[in-house]
């Protein structure tokens, strides 16, 4: 992860909380969000390392030095060898550093040097010649150091004393010195533990000398606790307490990267920093949370657990697992091969609902008392004391307790839904949730062996694959992703407005699972924490207290939540690979500062180079492709920092959090900026980091160049004036010229309109004698027909009479005048042209004509001659003989086309 060398001898860290570590390739330095690797110049392996204040000093082979921040936020390295009183010696390494107010004492195998930070001077402390001091310690502002052959020393006024003979101590070197109860712990490399009180040297034997033999201790810390932390060669890290017992052991199998430990450190917010043989590894020692993480798969997902007075189980997708009181390791419980999906004690027995039916556990031995396939929960049914409810994959079952047995009865008819969330209710009544089909009521008969009633609460719109329903502060309640529903027992309903609802409202849920672990408090599952909800004791309202631990940590499967009381504050999370312990404590309201670590700029598709952090700088305005990074000094597992970002200048909408402590912007425009930067730790938010800049405007944008623009453009106006002067007289010519032709044009389009509305006309004009000579054909078919109908009837001089005036009105000549004057006026040049065409025409030939003009029909003309439709076509014939039309030829086409 860190890119670097393998193996990390020392660990420290500055006022500002940034990681320093002595690595084989060099200086590394981690802010909490990126890792940098500063090679020395001679490019040998950093030894040894320590921050003090805002200077970071190493030793290596050959070389011994300090780092400093420059003002772009990049180390850059002072060599002190020119300063030694002596030459140092050919292969002379520095291993290691402690620091007392402004005086730094480093330790090489040939000696040890002190460097006066302030003076800027270092001098050497002389020891016996031909000596190896094999290691250095810092202990309550007093220097010991041990000189392999010779004894411990402390060093008072500047001068060695030998304090402890080599002859006392038997081991080749020493690890650690502290002091308990006013006396010198002595902590050897080969594991064993001295007390010197001034006078006399006792050996100690801890629990962990008992426990562990053969283990060589090659580094070691104490904690302001009085405990120890021991980092061995060969099995990892034991953390004893103050009298001695191994409290943690965390080794390769445990989640060290490696099994030698060659630095242990312990850092301002109590996490030890391991440097191992190959990579790095930290503790949170004061974290709420204790993970066990199943690397091997030796136990699988957890789904269940319960904790007694002798043991914790633990029910996976494997199986059934144990561990007693004071153990380590978990074992499986012969014959529960299979998923587990609840384990809950009721009346003192611990069911375990498993996907091959229930079973009873006690100690280390389950054994079934239920067959039916795949049971989810077990539940008490207090309506019938003696009778179990069992949820099964498809359906419930009862249980009865007879004589301390278990009897399974068979599952109910008429209910085939799985049933993995139950609640029993006060009269009897069942409730159950379905992922699919929402809430069940079921009620049973007297005899509980069959459903006597069964009633379905639908939801709409909501997400039910997690649902759950569960009973608290004495109200029934149903929980979905989306929404808690309320049942509300006057009206036979769930609700959606409620207290609790309004509670949760601005959580957002991942999971609709409810756990209902003990009465007084209900866990639900967001998606950074897990939070519970409680009543307040002095109101109505409710009280939620969050737990901050992103999904991606807690990692299980949405609707398998689960968790556990295994004590007073202390609860188990089943995860995807082991297990969370946690307390819920009040935790410390967090303050961590975000810092800006760089700055870079580059023109487009090249490299960046730094900016000084501590200026507003001003850019080139080519140079607009700006980079920055941060970060919030963070080394929790389970404390993730998120950040959020704006340009203010290019938006001032803040951008989504994010766990990328880095921003970049591409081709800004001229103008001030300022970079704008915070982060957040669950919900708690840092203050606000902000940088300064300005990108200057491009030449063709300066003022200069804007005034040459003007004259520039004064310059064109001229021009343009005196262009416009040349054209204005010719634009007038033919703007003369185009009036000419648009008036011709309008005289046309005059004439055009007037030819329109004759045409116009001469349609209306044919339409009205089309209505008249309809009109004129009915009428006379209506007097034929009178007339017809009276020559039919008894004759008498009245009838007669009659008849003859309807033969009057019919052959009216005022009709055809009226007729051939509307004719004349639609069409007034017909009975010319075809007079002209056919001279010998007569007046009846002409009426026919106009008929047929109209594009009458025989039997439509007839009426109008008051002749029959035979005398029609008779008329016609003689007509065409008349023109003398051929026989191909038709009579009332050729009278259109004239």
């Amino acid at each position: 992860m860190y890119e670097a060398g393998n193996q990390n001898w020392m660990v420290s860290q500055s006022n500002s909380k940034d990681i320093y570590i002595a690595n084989s390739s060099g200086l590394l330095e981690y802010t909490g969000a990126e890792w940098k690797v500063y090679p020395m110049p001679n490019n040998t392996i950093v030894r040894s390392v320590k921050a003090v204040d805002s200077l970071i000093f190493t030793g290596a082979y050959m070389e011994m030095g300090f780092w400093k921040k420059n003002d772009y936020g990049i180390l850059e390295y002072t060599s002190l060898i020119s300063k030694f009183p002596d030459e140092i010696r050919d292969g002379e390494q520095f291993w290691h550093m402690e620091i007392i107010g402004e005086i730094l004492i480093f330790q090489s195998f040939e000696g040890l040097y002190t460097y006066n930070i302030k003076k800027d001077e270092i001098s050497r402390i002389e020891s016996r010649p031909n000596s190896a001091v094999s290691s250095l310690f810092n202990v309550e502002n007093k220097i010991y150091f041990h000189v392999l052959g010779e004894g411990l020393y402390m060093i008072e006024n500047g001068v060695p004393q030998l304090i402890i003979e080599d002859a006392l101590i038997p081991d080749s070197e020493l690890t650690l010195l502290y002091r308990q109860h006013g006396h010198l712990i002595i902590v050897s490399q080969s594991g064993n533990f001295y007390s010197w009180d001034g006078a006399k040297l006792d050996r100690l034997s801890p629990e962990f000398n008992k426990k562990t033999k053969d283990l060589s201790i090659f580094s070691a810390v104490n904690l302001p606790d009085g405990s120890l932390v021991l980092g061995t060669i060969e099995d990892g890290i034991y953390i004893l307490n103050p009298d001695g017992a191994i409290r943690h052991h965390f080794n390769q199998e445990k989640g060290l990267l490696n099994n030698t430990v060659l630095s242990l450190f312990l850092d301002k917010d109590q996490n030890i920093w391991a440097g191992l043989d190959n990579g790095i590894s930290i503790i949170n020692m004061d974290s709420p949370f204790r993970l066990f993480e199943d690397h091997k798969g030796s136990i699988g997902s957890v789904y269940a657990s319960f904790q007694d007075e002798n043991y914790l189980y633990l029910g996976t997708n494997q199986g059934l697992y144990y561990r007693e009181t004071g153990e380590e390791d978990f074992h499986f419980m012969e014959g529960t091969n299979g998923q587990v999906w609840s384990l809950q004690r009721i009346d003192g027995t611990l069911f375990c609902g498993h996907n091959r039916g229930t079973y009873v556990v006690e100690g280390k031995f389950a054994r079934r008392i239920a067959e039916h396939a795949g049971t989810w929960v077990v539940k008490k049914y207090d309506y019938h004391p003696d009778y179990y409810l069992q949820g099964h994959y498809n359906g419930i079952s009862l249980l009865k307790k007879q004589n301390g047995a278990f009897i399974p009865q068979p599952k109910l008819e008429g209910f085939p839904h799985s049933s993995k969330s139950i609640v029993t209710g006060d009269n009897g009544d069942i409730w159950i949730a379905n992922e699919h089909k929402g809430v069940f009521r079921l009620r049973f008969n007297d005899a509980t062996n069959t459903i006597s009633e069964t009633e379905n609460y639908q939801f709409q719109n909501t997400s039910g694959i997690t649902s759950s329903i569960f009973r608290f502060n004495d109200t029934l309640y149903y929980s979905t992703t989306n929404k808690i529903f309320q049942f509300n027992n006057s009206e036979n309903k769930f609700t959606e407005n409620h207290l609790l609802g309004r509670t949760l409202k601005d959580l957002e849920r991942i999971s609709g699972k409810i756990i209902n672990e003990r009465e007084d408090k209900i866990w639900g599952f967001s998606g950074n924490a897990i939070f519970s909800v409680a009543p307040e004791p002095l109101s109505n309202d409710y009280k939620v207290a969050s737990i901050y631990l992103p999904k991606d940590l807690r990692n299980i499967t949405l609707g398998y939540e689960n968790v556990t009381a295994l004590g007073s504050d202390v609860y188990l999370l089943g995860v995807a690979n082991g297990y969370l312990e946690f307390e819920r404590t009040e935790r410390a309201e967090i303050n961590k500062e975000i810092r800006i670590n760089e700055v870079a700029t580059a023109p487009l598709d090249e490299t960046p180079r730094s900016v000084n952090l501590y200026e507003d700088p001003i850019f080139h305005y080519k140079n607009n492709n700006i980079s920055f990074t941060y970060s919030i000094p963070e080394f929790k597992k389970f404390l993730v920092p998120e950040y959020s970002y704006r340009l203010v200048g290019l938006s001032d909408q803040w951008s989504d959090w994010s766990k990328t402590p880095a921003a970049s912007f591409k081709n800004l425009s001229f103008g001030n900026y300022e970079f704008q930067v915070r982060g957040r730790i669950g919900e708690e938010n840092t203050l606000v980091q902000t940088f300064s800049f300005k990108v200057e405007r491009p030449w063709y944008f300066s003022f200069t160049a804007f005034a040459v623009y003007f004259l520039l453009f004064l310059l064109l106006l001229v021009l343009i004036h005196k262009t416009y002067k040349r054209q204005h007289e010719k634009l007038i010519e033919e703007n003369e010229k185009e009036l000419r032709m648009k008036n011709l044009e309008a005289e046309q389009k005059i004439i055009k309109l007037q030819n329109q509305q004759l045409e116009r006309d001469v349609s209306s004009k044919n339409k009205e004698l089309a209505v008249s000579t309809m009109s004129l054909i009915k009428k006379n078919e209506f007097l034929t027909s009178i007339k017809q109908k009276l020559k039919d009837s008894a004759h008498s001089s009245e009838v007669n009479s009659v008849i003859k005036t309807i033969d009057k009105d019919i052959n009216e000549e005022d009709n055809w005048r009226f007729f051939k004057e509307a004719f004349n006026n639609a069409d007034k040049d017909f009975f010319k042209k075809i007079k002209a065409l056919h001279p010998q025409l007569t007046s009846n030939d002409l009426k026919l004509c106009a008929y047929l003009r109209l594009n009458l029909s025989s039997k439509e003309i007839a009426p109008l001659l008051n002749i029959s439709v035979k005398s029609v076509e008779i008329k016609r014939y003689r007509l065409r003989k008349k023109m003398d039309l051929p026989r191909e030829k038709n009579l009332t086409d050729y009278i259109l086309e004239i």
